[in-house]
């Protein structure tokens, strides 16, 4: 299953998602960012199939709080995609929210954050 090993290929040894965020928090600490402000926040799943990406949509859409779109693979993904769209406070607590919710929804369907 060509997803996954990408996934295992594209980490580097001791380099966690959490270790990840923490780096693109400093990042944006470090260009004056003021995380005390919402800002435009993108997620994205991935899915082998299309019924399984369009039914993450559908899931994430039930609740209301974020814009999806599903984009079927293409040149350069050979997956199906789905954009989550946002504006969101980000820091440790909810960036940490925000994959636990990704992470659980793209499980639930098959697919990998």
């Amino acid at each position: 299953m060509r997803l996954f090993r990408r996934d295992r290929a594209d980490r580097r040894p001791g380099k966690t998602p959490q270790d990840a965020d923490k780096l693109a928090l400093r990042r944006l600490k470090m260009v004056g960012a003021d995380l005390s402000l919402p800002r435009h926040v993108i997620h994205f799943l991935l899915f082998e199939s299309e019924s399984d990406a369009r039914a993450a949509a559908a899931t994430i859409d039930a609740g209301g709080a974020w814009t999806t779109h599903v984009d079927a693979p293409s040149e350069t993904l050979e997956e199906w995609s789905v954009r989550v769209d946002g504006h969101r406070i980000v820091g440790a607590e909810t960036v940490a929210a925000f994959r636990a919710q990704f992470v659980q929804i793209a499980r639930a369907h098959n697919g990998e954050y």
